[in-house]
């Protein structure tokens, strides 16, 4: 299970008004040093996944932003989500910030919004003044294609809610609460553009999803078309209790029997060593002996979404094909995402 989002600690920034340019430049000529914006400079962690050198990246220059705006703002949308630690997939590579009046400020890497900001909007995370959690994820839902801010309102309602697969139900409580307070959020929206999309994206979010591959994953099946599944669907097997990253259980037409279908999202790096790889081997067989289907997916799959949902839609019966329903509000204009 991955554990709970949460604000990740920003790195130091070196700033060249602070260390003189002398200094800099010759640190930058080891090669120890790279630029995130005008005179600042952050310390690559090197070796370390590409997802995580770019939020590294991404929150060093937020620090380097702060240290030289002088105007009224907040870090917005995808780079407020950042530093509240919500889940990302892909990021657009600039800083957003919100504010109240006409843009004037700021420079090169700055995504500028102007809008309404009241000070309940507003919190300080790690130093940084960054909209509250609520307006982060009203404006990514209504500003990001829908399988990305998915991914954004599934962690939020995670950070929210922090539910408990085994606690379905007191878990449930908490995240439909947190749900109503985000879409009371839109309905004060009135018609305001993305609203009804970030509506659609609110309805279809799930807590219970346990890292950003299983959103996307979620997003592939329900915005073609298949039943909602359950996230973390529990699976009595001879080997004891498992649970699965996506599950259906689905009355057969005709029968008492339910056709049960399980999926797994395998992220990179989820199995390490012999003891891991054989655990889930014996955890897959258990699981496979009681479900009708179980399928895997990694993150190549989801880069060829048309090809991964036909594999997705082929473990379902028949009667389930021929009954599929796309969700507008969730499908990405082609081009978009």
């Amino acid at each position: 299970m991955e554990h709970p989002p949460g604000p990740p600690t920003p790195p130091p920034v070196i700033l060249t008004r602070d260390y003189g340019r002398d200094a800099v430049r010759a640190a930058r000529r080891r090669g120890r040093l790279t630029q995130v914006r005008r005179g600042a400079y952050v310390v690559r962690p090197d070796g370390s996944p590409p997802w995580v050198q770019r939020e590294h990246m991404a929150l060093a220059a937020c620090v380097a932003a702060a240290a030289e705006l002088r105007c009224e703002y907040a870090f917005s949308h995808e780079t407020a989500a950042l530093i509240h630690g919500c889940w990302l997939s892909g990021m657009d590579g600039d800083t957003h910030i919100t504010q109240r009046t006409r843009p004037s400020c700021g420079g090169g890497g700055l995504r500028r919004h102007q809008g309404r900001l009241p000070t309940s909007d507003v919190t300080v995370v790690n130093g940084l003044p960054v909209t509250t959690l609520g307006r982060t994820v009203e404006d990514c839902a209504r500003t990001m294609p829908p399988r990305r801010a998915l991914v954004v309102a599934d962690s939020a309602l995670r950070i929210l809610a922090r539910p408990d697969r085994r606690d379905r139900a007191g878990s449930t409580a908490r995240l439909e609460a947190a749900r109503a307070e985000l879409l009371e959020r839109l309905d004060r929206r009135g018609g305001d553009r993305g609203v009804i999309r970030a509506r659609a994206v609110m309805g279809w979010a799930d807590g219970f999803a346990e890292s950003a591959g299983e959103s996307e994953m979620r997003w592939l099946a329900v915005a073609n078309g298949l039943p909602r599944p359950t996230s973390q669907m529990p699976v009595l097997t001879e080997k004891g209790e498992y649970f699965t990253d996506l599950g259906w259980q689905l009355a057969e037409t005709g029968t008492d029997e339910r056709w049960t279908v399980a999926m797994e999202y395998d992220g990179a790096g989820k199995y390490q060593g012999p003891e891991s790889l054989y655990a889930e081997k014996v955890r897959e067989d258990a699981i496979r002996a009681v479900v009708h289907r179980f399928q895997r997916f990694v993150v190549a799959d989801l880069r060829l979404p048309d090809r991964a949902f036909m594999r997705m839609v082929g473990a379902f019966p028949a009667g389930v094909r021929r009954a599929l329903r796309p969700v507008p509000g969730l499908r990405n204009v082609p081009g978009a995402d």
